[in-house]
This record gives structure tokens, C-alpha cells and sequence, in this order.
């Protein structure tokens, strides 16, 4: 099967990519991400969706990554795809937050593609990786001690909305569709570092099994992957049951768990919970190691009634008697005053909380079921919007009508009944639209504003930590 066959079979087999979709594709300019624009370019009238190519300069490679840059608009200009290309400085990042390079470019990178899938109306991010990176990361996290999660390795559908096309292709293959079809790509030489692990995997390690253990060792490794992640979506369904359980209250910057509750877990699924909680405080860079989740499960099971662990990603654990408290680091921060205007479709930061809010609008269709969305989204009927949208700090008098609660209630005793601390209610943001409350953002709906039957066009809102240089 040759390539664009492959590709589309991929697309088809995960279903990716639906008619109507709008793809904004992640191009750094190496091999494998330009061979996915051009082959989307080709497959976007077929399959009926709107395409869209975005490159990230992270400014760690000077010239080089200036280099990278040129070729990803020349290419774009040449195939009539729109552009959508920024610089932030990853390494300042890095440092004013404490993170490693692959940590902190991962992080900007996806805060990138949600701020601008946001403003073209993207529903999809479509990525490069391609299955001996998958081979790479089974082969990372197995060497580092991963569970079940961590041989999964790339999923090809993550959150429904990232997609990874290539994902059954090798590398050579790409390699050579680029030169049959005369199609530029650059090289990056940190990816020739044998001081990154992951590089001395790729140079060293997998050659070696290649040649003496194992001549389709990419292919047994994918196809553990594949394995590794059904066995993990199903323990991952029995976590987020026991999850809602044994939460006692959740909002923006903030977990409390039931100690009682959790120890009568199952040690697989207690792990699962609590990354889960860590996961729901702060995203992807609060993932806890193994060892953090240990130590976060002793803490809890000690005879210290109160106590304090310091986890990743700048949140904290607190243990308060019997229950276990995941904060972010912003806690009892004194929050100014804010209006503004929400932009629809878009990305609009709040620095006073640190803070970005990202609006799409979607047929009902590629909306999906509201209930797979996570409390910092809210997926709304637009039509029943009137005017201007603002997101605000909380007011005084403020009331709305809670979604599954009855009649009208005073935000200030709705966030007393669910025991939000005083000192974090005003870093909860406020959608609102004329007089009318529409989101309280991490926790519930306006009913008068939910999608309906009758619904024509969604606002999907989604919460996010906000990126300094997004």
C-alpha cells in the first residue's frame, strides 16, 4: 500500500476527520510534518474539510530554526494554505518556569494550537508522529518505569482533537514520498544529540534490536502500544467512575478527595484517581510521576493529620484531616478586578488570574455529547447569546440559574453550599452576557444557555493556563 493510501486508511480507521472538519496541521518543517500537509493538502477535497498549516518558532536553534520557518510559509504560499506562524521564546519560558526544555516546548506547542485552533475555528490539530516515534516513546517510558499508561505511548485520536495521521507509517517511508514527490524538508540537528535519552534510543538503541534481537521490533513495539492503550482505556473508565465518587469538590486550581473514600480503592485504580485529580488542577504539566504519586498515597495514609507535598506542574498537596487538597500554587493570590470582552471565535487572556479562555464555534454535529467535556469547558447554544460576551470577576448580587439545580441561585451562597474557599472564589471567572450569567467557568452552566434539540451553532469554551508570550 503506498503511502497516501496508508494515510487515508488511518484517517478512516480512527475516523480523524469528518466532512465539514477544519484541520490546522502542526508543521515544523521536518520530513514527516511537511509530507502530512501535502498529504492533507490532497485529501482535503475528498474528504470535504478546510485546512489550515500552523509552525511554532521555539527560538532554540537561531539561523536553523529562522531556516525551518522560511520553508514552512514557502510551502504553504506554494500550495495555497493558509499560514497561521508565531515565535515565542521557549527558553525564556523555561526559565521564569523551572521546566525542562522538552517539558516546556511540549507545553507552549499545544497552548499554541489551542489559542489558534480557537481563532480560525479549527476542531482538529492534526501532528506528525509516525510509528517509529511510537517506538521511541513505548521503548522511553518502559526504560523509565511506566505503567500500562505509559506503553500505550501515542495515541492517534487524543481528547478528540488531536489526530496523528502518519501513525502507521515508518519513517523511510516518509522519507522517500518526499523525494519521489520533490518536496523540501529540514533537518534538526539537535535531533542528532545522543545527550537527549530519547535520541540515544532512536541512533543506538532501536538499531541494535533491529540487528541482533529483532528485525520488526518497530512493528511488535507499535503493536503493543495498541494493545497497552485498550487495556488502559478500560482501567481509565473504572477511574473516572470512582474518580466523581470520591471527589468532593472540584473548581479552577482546585481538588479535594475524600481520603476514607479512596483508600477503599483498588491500588491501580487509587494511582489512576489521583492523576486524574492532578491532571484536573493543571492540565498536562501537573502529571505526577510514579514515585509522586507514592508519596502523595503515604502522606494520605499516614497518622499526620495535616501535612504538605510539593507535586509538578506548580501544584501542592495539602492534607487537612481526612481529606487531601491538589492546589495550584496561586492560592489566596489577591485577584483585581476584571472585564473583558470575550472573543468569539478566539483567544482571550485575563492576566489577573493567569489565565486564557478559548472560544470556538461548531455545528452541532462536531460538537459531540456535552458530557465528554471536562469542567474547564462549557459547550453552549450560541444562538440563544445576545450581544456582547464579557468574562469578568464575580460581583456583588451575582445569581444565575445552575445547571441541574432548581430555580435561581446567588452565586455567592452556590459557591458557599459547594465549600469553595472565600479566599479562591474571585479567580473563578465569570462568562456573562448583558445581565445574564452564561458560565461559571470549572463549574456550571446557565441552564437557559445549554444545548438543545433545537440547537443550530455551539459555543465551545475551554479554560486555560495562560502562556506568558502566547
Amino acid at each position: 500500500m503506498d503511502l497516501f493510501s496508508q494515510v487515508k486508511s488511518t484517517i478512516e480507521r480512527y475516523k480523524m476527520i469528518l466532512p465539514g472538519d477544519t484541520i490546522l496541521a502542526g508543521v515544523s518543517g521536518g520530513a514527516d510534518s511537511v509530507a502530512l500537509l501535502h498529504l492533507l493538502n490532497r485529501l482535503k477535497e475528498e474528504l470535504r474539510f478546510k485546512l489550515y498549516a500552523g509552525h511554532l518558532n521555539h527560538m532554540f536553534r537561531g539561523e536553523e530554526a529562522e531556516g525551518d520557518a522560511r520553508l514552512v510559509e514557502s510551502l504553504a504560499q506554494q500550495w495555497s494554505i493558509p499560514l497561521v506562524n508565531e515565535s515565542i521564546n521557549v527558553p525564556e519560558y523555561l526559565r521564569k518556569h523551572g521546566l525542562s526544555p522538552q517539558a516546556g516546548a511540549r507545553e507552549v506547542r499545544y497552548l499554541f494550537f489551542e489559542k489558534n485552533a480557537g481563532i480560525i475555528g479549527a476542531n482538529r490539530v492534526a501532528l506528525g508522529h509516525h510509528a517509529d516515534d511510537q517506538a521511541e516513546t513505548v521503548l522511553l517510558n518502559l526504560i523509565r518505569g511506566s505503567g500500562i499508561s505509559g506503553l500505550g505511548g501515542i495515541p492517534p485520536v487524543r481528547e478528540g482533537r488531536y489526530i496523528r495521521p502518519l501513525l502507521d507509517t515508518r519513517r523511510e517511508q516518509i522519507e522517500l514520498y518526499c523525494k519521489a514527490s520533490g518536496i523540501p524538508y529540514r533537518m534538526d540537528s539537535s535531533n542528532l544529540k545522543t545527550v537527549y535519552l530519547r535520541n540515544r534510543i532512536r541512533l543506538e538503541l532501536i538499531p541494535l534490536l533491529e540487528g541482533k534481537y529483532n528485525p520488526a521490533v518497530v512493528k511488535s513495539l507499535n503493536r503493543l502500544a495498541g494493545i497497552a492503550r485498550d487495556e488502559d482505556e478500560y482501567m481509565d473508565s473504572v477511574a473516572r467512575a470512582a474518580f466523581g465518587d470520591v471527589v468532593q469538590y472540584r473548581e479552577a486550581g482546585r481538588v479535594m478527595i475524600s481520603i476514607e473514600k479512596i483508600e477503599s480503592l483498588p491500588p491501580a485504580i487509587r494511582r489512576r484517581v489521583i492523576r486524574m485529580a492532578c491532571m484536573e488542577t493543571a492540565g498536562f504539566g501537573g502529571m505526577p510521576s510514579f514515585g509522586h504519586v507514592e508519596a502523595v498515597w503515604e502522606l494520605a495514609e499516614s497518622q499526620v493529620r495535616q501535612g504538605k507535598l510539593d507535586l509538578p506542574g506548580g501544584l501542592r498537596l495539602l492534607k487537612r484531616y481526612r481529606f487531601l487538597e491538589i492546589i495550584t500554587e496561586k492560592e489566596g493570590r489577591q485577584v483585581p478586578f476584571y472585564r473583558h470582552k470575550l472573543q468569539i471565535p478566539g483567544s482571550t487572556v485575563i492576566p489577573e488570574i493567569g489565565r486564557v479562555m478559548v472560544s470556538r464555534v461548531l455545528e452541532v454535529s462536531q460538537a459531540g455529547d456535552p458530557r465528554q467535556y471536562c469542567d474547564q469547558e462549557a459547550l453552549l447554544d450560541l444562538d440563544s447569546i445576545r450581544g456582547t460576551v464579557l468574562v469578568r470577576k464575580r460581583m456583588e448580587g451575582d445569581s444565575f440559574y445552575p445547571l441541574g439545580m432548581k430555580g435561581k441561585a446567588k452565586l455567592k451562597k452556590f459557591f458557599i453550599d459547594l465549600k469553595v474557599p472565600r479566599e479562591d472564589r474571585d479567580a473563578i471567572p465569570i462568562v456573562t452576557c448583558g445581565n445574564d450569567i452564561v458560565w461559571v467557568a470549572g463549574f456550571r452552566p446557565d441552564r437557559r444557555f445549554i444545548v438543545t434539540e433545537t440547537t443550530g451553532a455551539c459555543l465551545h469554551l475551554k479554560l486555560l493556563e495562560s502562556c506568558r508570550g502566547c
